[in-house]
């Protein structure tokens, strides 16, 4: 019995006080530093059997306070956060002064963390559960930023007057098997075009899923994301071409690090469109698309084009990469003659149209057959006509 007392004593000498603060404070001091991943030091430690105050900053004095409730029987905390990161580098990996403030509940093993932060002259709400200090779930909630300023933190050119909202909900991070959902709605109310700038780098799927050495970890996904962008210019920088339009989309990531498959759904030009991608080991293996009735103007509007023509478009391809199929159909066409005659230096009178055009593609040739049918000329095209020749015909076939 007096060697059990004797041993609570010590450990409440050694946790609990203020001495024992103070031999306690460089290993605490230790164990930040390998979690965060960069030199800080405390400023003030003060643990006893029912409070907690933590305060450190790093070398160019980004500053963490906790302050709160600390139950010594069950080993969590009860705490309110406030970090102050206005310079960037230490404990500021975003690259932008940040100031968030929050509530800590839980312990070693299981950590819940509630905050939110104002940025981009909007602001983000956030929750996320730590399992031994790493992300487990995370919920995020974007209201109203400045994408603009988002735009410009990444070095993207950009000018529009558009507000971003979304919310992030994801699970299973820690074990990597991720479950959630992502929604994101942007509102723009004017749009001015940049100069699409290509920073000669190029986008590797593969690299999400590979450690430093370039070896797939094991995954599982499982995301739903649904997207209402109703400016589709502001995406220009990533597309790397000039964009217009609205659209909706919704998509499902699926599968594992063996086979992964994109399925996605779009108004695309005012079309149903539906998509499906699939990869084994992480390279695409197979595409598919099926765009019904696409609206023809709203279809060269959205690469930022004038449509020579009006009509319901519809198109089907299908690839296996090695070998690609095409099936494209106009209805109820309509030529535009002056866009011909400005934009394709074709000068011939209006008409109305139909036309299917079926195309084979492999990596040494381009194979075609189709009609093409209007009120002034009809035209069937051979299944063994080269991409010129198919060419020449039907723009021959145009008075």
């Amino acid at each position: 019995l007096l060697s059990t007392f004797a041993l609570v004593v010590i450990l409440y000498l050694l946790l609990f006080t203020h001495f024992g603060n103070t031999l306690a404070q460089p290993f605490i001091e230790q164990k930040l530093n390998s979690v965060l991943q960069t030199p800080i030091t405390i400023e003030t430690f003060s643990l006893n059997h029912n409070t907690l105050a933590l305060d450190f900053h790093d070398s160019l004095n980004n500053t963490v306070q906790i302050q709160g409730k600390f139950s010594l029987i069950t080993l969590t905390l009860h705490a309110f956060y406030q970090a102050d990161l206005s310079h960037v580098g230490g404990l500021n990996t975003f690259h932008l002064p940040i100031k968030t403030s929050g509530v800590l509940n839980g312990g070693y093993g299981t950590m819940h963390v509630q905050g939110s932060v104002d940025i981009f002259e909007g602001n983000i709400q956030y929750r996320t559960q730590l399992s031994r200090f790493y992300p487990s779930d995370v919920h995020i909630s974007l209201q109203k930023l400045n994408y603009q300023n988002l735009l410009q933190w990444l070095k993207y050119p950009h000018h529009s007057s558009t507000l971003l909202n979304g919310e992030l909900d994801l699970h299973g991070l820690s074990r990597r098997n991720i479950k959630g959902d992502v929604t994101l709605r942007t509102h723009t109310k004017n749009f001015s075009p940049s100069e699409i700038v290509d920073d000669n780098t190029s986008f590797d799927f593969l690299s999400l899923f590979t450690d430093d050495q370039g070896k797939i970890q094991p995954f599982r996904l499982n995301i739903t994301l649904n997207a209402s962008v109703d400016e589709l210019g502001i995406l220009e920088q990533f597309a790397m071409i000039p964009l217009r339009g609205s659209a909706k989309l919704n998509t499902i990531l699926q599968g594992d690090q063996d086979r992964f498959v994109l399925d996605a759904h779009s108004t695309l030009a005012k079309s149903s469109t539906h998509a499906r991608v699939h990869w084994k080991r992480l390279r695409p293996s197979y595409v598919y698309m099926n765009m019904e009735h696409a609206d023809a103007n709203s279809l060269f509007h959205l690469f930022s084009q004038s449509s020579p023509i009006e009509g319901s478009v519809s198109m089907v391809a299908e690839s296996t990469i090695n070998q690609t199929t095409a099936n494209l159909t106009v209805r109820n066409g309509i030529t535009h003659p002056d866009i011909f005659k400005r934009v394709y230096h074709l000068t011939q009178p209006q008409s109305r149209f139909n036309t299917t055009l079926a195309a084979d593609i492999t990596p040494k040739a381009i194979h075609y057959r189709g009609t093409f049918a209007s009120d002034l000329v009809h035209l069937n095209i051979d299944h063994t006509t080269t991409h010129e020749a198919m060419l020449y015909d039907l723009l021959k076939a145009i008075p």
